[in-house]
């Protein structure tokens, strides 16, 4: 879920530009602000769920996690780097040394194409999980004070990211624009995730318990900030401080959000034990190709924008931006995992999508999910995304 939230949200951008969508459009991409941080939460869930009570070096556990992020980074950010010239209107190559330099630093600060910090951020995620880990056995029994703990660095990161004005000097200046792309802009829902899987009989039982509260609460939270972004835009103007994703007056929703994700995890997963095994089969061939639609994803909505797609919803659904944003989401996801299957079969299958290659002769509705220890990067949230 949390990935489908990712197309829509860049399908939202791409086609809701307008004066008199971007206000409701806008708030549609601030909701969904809620997939990075439930990202990160289900991330750091699915680790410690799946390395809890095992022994395993941080050199063990760094060789076998960067092994399977870094290949696919690396080769989406020259990916991206190439097609971003070839595929978008009036966006020349530059001299070779500057689409080097381009290469170069889209590798360090993520930004090949607009979601590629994901994986970024990914990376430290596992090069500091042998700390988090170690900080969490001694700290799991006082899991309040870890949260309080959390929230108020991830506070203290949106008010400085909101409020704060930018530093002088290039260099600080360069620093501070990619500080929202590091953990502890991200602490309350690295705890969040590493505590619910220490806890996670103690969380599911307070979940079934107290269901009803548990969602007016939610409510309130998620009324809170769509009131607090209605309240600083207008028809037509939407202040960029407005819809950022670390706008204090979001967490509200940001928290509550994450735990209706869950709490529908969670009935979908009490279906699936009942349900026949088509149901089983669907989450298998979705997890299998969730990391190549997200990572191949904006080179479709690039290809449809030039060849001019988008314009034809305009003319096909002139009177309903909902149906344009849908029908351009369906087909961005259609045409995503037909060329995630292509990439299956290939050579390049792990280095393109992060899985195993698939032989050709292998039929696809007998793929099994990967177990949680072997897992490749970006699908440690996605059983549950």
């Amino acid at each position: 879920m949390l990935f489908t939230g990712v197309v829509v949200a860049h399908g939202v951008n791409a086609i809701n530009t307008s004066p008199d969508v971007i206000r409701s459009a806008n708030l549609v991409g601030t909701l969904l602000h809620l997939t990075r941080y439930g990202f990160v939460a289900v991330t750091l869930f699915v680790l410690v769920l799946s390395t809890r009570g095992k022994s395993m070096s941080p050199v063990a556990f760094w060789r076998r996690r960067f092994g399977l992020v870094v290949a696919p980074y690396l080769v989406w950010t020259l990916i991206y780097t190439i097609t971003d010239h070839v595929v978008i209107e009036g966006n020349p190559f530059p001299t070779p040394a500057k689409l080097v330099g381009d290469l170069g630093n889209a590798i360090i600060t993520g930004e090949g194409k607009y979601q590629l910090y994901f994986l970024l951020i990914s990376m430290q995620i596992y090069l500091f999980f042998p700390a988090l880990s170690w900080i969490l056995d001694r700290t799991a029994h006082r899991p309040w004070r870890v949260l309080g703990a959390g929230a108020a660095i991830q506070l203290g990161m949106f008010v400085l990211y909101q409020y704060a004005p930018r530093p002088a000097g290039h260099a600080w200046t360069v620093v501070f624009d990619n500080l929202w792309k590091t953990l502890p802009m991200y602490a309350l829902f690295v705890a969040v995730g590493a505590l619910a899987a220490v806890h996670h009989e103690a969380v599911d039982r307070a979940l079934r318990t107290h269901t009803l509260p548990i969602i007016a609460a939610c409510a309130i939270g998620a009324a809170f900030s769509v009131g607090a972004y209605l309240v600083t835009t207008s028809p037509g103007n939407v202040p960029l401080q407005s819809n950022t994703p670390w706008n204090p007056l979001l967490l509200p929703w940001l928290a509550g959000g994450l735990v209706l994700l869950w709490m529908l995890a969670m009935a979908w997963n009490d279906r699936r034990a009942t349900a026949r095994r088509a149901g089983s089969r669907a989450v298998s061939y979705a997890t299998l190709r969730a990391f190549g639609v997200f990572a191949i994803h904006p080179l479709i909505l690039d290809i449809l924008g030039r060849l001019g797609f988008l314009g034809l919803l305009f003319d096909w659904f002139p009177h309903s931006s909902a149906i344009r944003t849908a029908f351009l989401v369906l087909v961005t996801l259609a045409l995503s995992l037909v060329l995630v299957d292509v990439a299956l079969r290939t050579p390049l299958s792990r280095w393109l999508v992060a899985r195993p290659r698939i032989s050709i002769r292998r039929r696809t509705t007998g793929d099994a999910p990967v177990t949680p220890a072997v897992r490749p990067v970006g699908t440690d949230s996605l059983r549950s995304a």
